[in-house]
């Protein structure tokens, strides 16, 4: 086809850039330039499944009278995000006891009581439980000494906001707003949540990213010049603004290409009347625009910092194989 699609290391180690467009707390939007689109693919399952988070794995539901059924309950309780750097936390096996440094504890108990109307259960009544689980386990027999704490679903040794990464800055959602349930009157909820260490491979719970996406940057090409009424009226076919108009004096204008990366590649600038004859639309393929959206435990640069951390692993490991 008379496309060379080979990748050469000393032309990617030349060429290959990475300009950041827009950055702020929760999304990211940065161009890949010079890079393969298998590259850039990988880097965008990494990110979708590839990097942990902590979310809500195990609910004890102590007493829920709401409409929502205890399976429900629990799955809305997982999709919560949390504002908690997961890096500071270890996976948690089958075998292993909860504690506190591979699982955060949350409590929340809402009632609506009778003769009020009906009230919504919000992701900020999830309260924190940096001393562990408050619930005592099922087959604890009651103890003979009264002073004595009763055994719960977690062994913490010591509280959660003693340590210093903690100390300032407490575990929460990320959002106060999330709705989790309605409740009628006289209905009421009282549960523990148990969040764990997770990729989002294994549920999208633990998905670190709302979504993560690229795309090529669109290349719109004058094929001739387009004046007077008929650049007026390619202005007029974008719906996107990608072209404007241009005075080259002597009452002349022409039409420009201004704005190629807004173009969605749409087409509409090449229907009817041979407009193909002046409009032409193309693909980089080595340029990408890349979007990261984080669901607010980490920044989007961490993410794709990290990511680019696994990515490498694994280059590591194929070279090894190889060899």
């Amino acid at each position: 086809m008379g496309v060379d699609n080979s990748l050469q290391l000393e032309h990617f180690h030349d060429n290959f850039r990475l300009e950041v467009i827009r950055l702020n707390e929760d999304d990211m939007e940065f161009d890949m330039i010079g890079i393969d689109a298998a590259l850039a693919n990988a880097l965008r399952r990494i990110l979708i499944a590839e990097l942990p988070t902590m979310a809500i794995e195990k609910v004890l539901i102590a007493n829920n009278t709401s409409v929502i059924q205890d399976e429900v309950l629990a799955h809305r309780l997982g999709l919560i995000p949390l504002k908690v750097d997961p890096r500071m936390f270890e996976y948690m096996s089958e075998n292993d006891v909860p504690n506190e440094k591979n699982t955060i504890v949350f409590k929340l108990h809402s009632r609506c009581e009778r003769g009020s109307s009906r009230i919504k259960v919000l992701s900020n009544e999830l309260q924190w439980l940096p001393r562990g689980s408050e619930l005592a386990l099922s087959t604890e027999k009651p103890a003979v000494d009264p002073t004595s704490r009763p055994r719960t679903y977690t062994s913490f040794n010591c509280s959660q906001d003693s340590l210093p990464e903690f100390s300032n800055n407490p575990i929460g959602p990320k959002h106060a707003d999330i709705i989790i349930a309605k409740l009628g009157p006289g209905q009421e909820i009282e549960l523990e949540a148990h969040a764990v260490k997770g990729m989002g491979k294994t549920h999208a719970k633990w998905s670190p990213v709302a979504t993560a996406w690229y795309r090529m940057l669109p290349e719109v090409v004058l094929l001739q010049e387009v004046e007077g009424e008929k650049a007026e009226e390619l202005v007029k076919k974008c719906p996107v603004k990608v072209f404007d108009i241009e005075d080259i004096g002597k009452g002349r204008k022409r039409a420009t290409v201004a704005r190629p990366r807004s173009c969605t590649l749409c087409r509409e600038c090449i229907r009817g009347d041979d407009w193909d004859k002046y409009v032409t639309l193309r693909r980089v393929k080595d340029h990408f625009i890349f979007t990261i959206e984080s669901t607010g435990a980490l920044p989007p640069e961490v993410l794709f910092t990290e990511a680019v951390k696994i990515l490498e692993g694994k280059c590591e490991r194929v070279i090894t194989e190889l060899s």
